[in-house]
């Protein structure tokens, strides 16, 4: 059995760790020190760890308890309420980034389907990027915060149904854009009617059990909404 992966995992927490204080100090989100630690033990400098199947499943774990933990910490009333924001601004945050990635990438060549993916690719955010950095300085849960998580989210959803329509060359019909936005709104509804019943049980079973169990009823919760996600 290869166990490289162990030391690649310890590689990584090493430099994490160590980017992460050097970040710090000098009063940058720590998840930055994260993004150059990748950077250093990637294949851009010293190519010391390649990814693999492992490392592959537990970054893809990582983005989901990200993800998962920054939704239990939103307040749902407060993003209900700055629902016509989120769409204005994610639409200014996808249509500039299109349009001069569309020109940008038109001064190297002249393939307009080529020049609109590269335009529709840099759309796109790092949503959990920008979660961790949010948690981190406390501002998850204020105005601001919950402007830009939900910016985040909006701007990915468009970002997808464009993807979506230059990955089918341009021939997805009306009815797969509409399909495709019935599953996103259907995503979202099952999500919400979970994260109710969760929040529920939850402070029900708050009160009656040991913080042990109640950890168990948070993971499979957490394990019910990874299952939705994928």
């Amino acid at each position: 059995m290869d166990c490289k992966y162990l030391l690649d995992i310890g590689l990584i927490i090493l430099f994490v760790k160590i980017f992460s204080m050097i970040t710090g100090k000098i009063h940058m989100p720590k998840m930055l020190g994260g993004l150059v630690a990748g950077v250093v033990l990637g294949p851009a400098v010293f190519n010391i760890i390649q990814s693999n199947t492992i490392l592959e499943f537990l970054s893809n774990l990582g983005i989901i308890f990200i993800m998962f933990l920054a939704g239990m910490e939103t307040s749902l009333k407060k993003f209900m309420e700055g629902s016509k924001k989120f769409v204005i601004i994610a639409t200014i945050g996808v249509i500039i980034p299109l349009i001069f990635g569309f020109l940008f990438s038109k001064c190297y060549t002249l393939d307009n389907s080529l020049n609109l993916f590269f335009g529709v690719v840099i759309t796109a955010t790092s949503v959990s990027i920008t979660v961790e950095s949010l948690m981190e300085m406390k501002k998850l849960k204020t105005n601001v915060g919950t402007a830009i998580l939900g910016a985040g989210v909006v701007d990915d959803i468009i970002g997808v149904i464009f993807l979506s329509f230059l990955l089918n060359n341009g021939d997805l019909s009306i009815l797969g854009i509409v399909v495709l936005i019935l599953k996103i709104v259907l995503f979202f509804g099952i999500a919400i009617v979970l994260r109710s019943c969760y929040v529920s049980f939850y402070g029900m079973a708050r009160s009656k059990t040991s913080s042990k169990r109640r950890t168990t009823y948070i993971f499979s919760c957490f394990c019910t909404f990874a299952f939705l996600y994928c």
